[in-house]
Parts: C-alpha cells; structure tokens; sequence
C-alpha cells in the first residue's frame, strides 16, 4: 500500500509538533527589570508591585541617578532589607492563575559584608528559601513547579543588619503550556493524517 503525500506531510507535521512541544519557551506572563523606577530609599513601588511587609530600596543605577550600585552594569535592582530595621516583602500586584510555570530571577548577596542572608520566593503552593553569603555574586535562579496560584512574592528573612539585604533584578513568569493540550493537538493531526490516508489508499477488485 502506498503512504500518500499528505499523510507524509501531516505526520511530518506532528513529529515536529512534539519536537517543539518538549523544547518550546514558555510564553511569558510577568516580566520587570527594575530598570524604569526611580532610585528611592523604602522604596514605594509606582506599578507592577506592592511592599506587603517592611521596606525595600530601589538602589544601583536608575533614570533618577546612580546610588548605592554594588552591581555595576545591571541597571536598578532591589535590596529586599529597606532603611527601617525590618526586612522587606516585594509582592506582584498580578495574581496568577493555577497551573505550571517556569520562574526565573537574578538574585544576589548584599555586598557589603553583612552576614548570610535568606530571601524566601513564593507562588502560592511554591515555596523556595534562598540562602546567599555576602559575596556571592547576582546570579540566575530558575524554576519550574505546578502552583495553585496567587501574587509572586520575595521576602528576606530576618538576621544580621536589618537594613542590608539580598539583591533582586529581572524577574520573569512565563505559563507553561499542559502536556495534555499538546497531547490532543497531536492526536487531531494523527487522526487527519489517518483519515486522508485511508480515503486516498487503492482499492482492488477481485475478478
């Protein structure tokens, strides 16, 4: 029996789509450099985020001058331990739904020789504790998990100098699609493809 061109094409079609189901970026939802806000002590975030707890500062170097910038090169960043004594909860205002994502931050030590410092990340049911020494360098973090959803937040815990704090820059949340969404795109090609086979395929007469 002879395979049709357009079976080729449809199975062509879905092997690809599988390639690129596995190996896809996931589209993102949140994204934010810290870039465009003015450098200000305890700080009060004008959009994108909230302080839910304690203070943070926008420090490093922003539209508004350059202060406090222990990472050069990196444009505004956040130290998560404001000028009040008392760490800082950064917070989304945007609320995510239920379902996987791939989170992914630049977080680093507080450079100014204060002990090790904890900042916790949490996504509703996700819950990540970060501990970095002074030194250690901004650097990306990434994770993938399933979440029952809500506001992304980063808190530092409390210890050491209450003013110093872990720094936090480019924050991304990207929605991963479902593996079954995939799985019955795939399974409507196929059946296509089976159908258009099927139809086109010789038929033989007995004589």
């Amino acid at each position: 029996m002879k395979v049709t061109s357009a079976w080729i094409a449809v199975a062509t079609l879905a092997a690809g789509m599988a390639m690129h189901s596995s190996t896809a970026s996931a589209a993102i939802v949140f994204s934010d450099d810290f870039n465009g806000y003015s450098g200000q002590l305890n700080w009060i975030p004008p959009t994108n985020w909230s302080i839910t707890s304690g203070s943070v500062d926008l420090i490093g170097e922003t539209p508004s001058g350059t202060s406090f910038d222990f990472y050069p090169g990196n444009g505004g960043y956040v130290d998560l331990n404001g000028t009040t004594g008392s760490p800082g909860t950064l917070q989304t205002l945007a609320s995510f739904a239920a379902g996987t994502y791939t989170l992914s931050f630049a977080l680093g030590g507080n450079a100014r020789g204060d002990g090790p410092k904890t900042t916790v990340v949490t996504l509703g049911t996700f819950s990540q504790p970060i501990t970095l020494a002074a030194s250690d360098p901004l650097a990306i973090h990434s994770f993938t998990f399933t979440t029952s959803g809500g506001n992304l937040s980063f808190a530092d815990l409390l210890g050491g100098n209450g003013n110093i704090g872990n720094i936090l820059d480019n924050v991304a949340v990207a929605a991963v699609p479902e593996s079954s969404s995939w799985a019955m795109v795939l399974l409507g090609f196929a059946s296509v493809g089976l159908l258009v086979y099927r139809r086109r395929a010789p038929t033989f007469r007995v004589i």
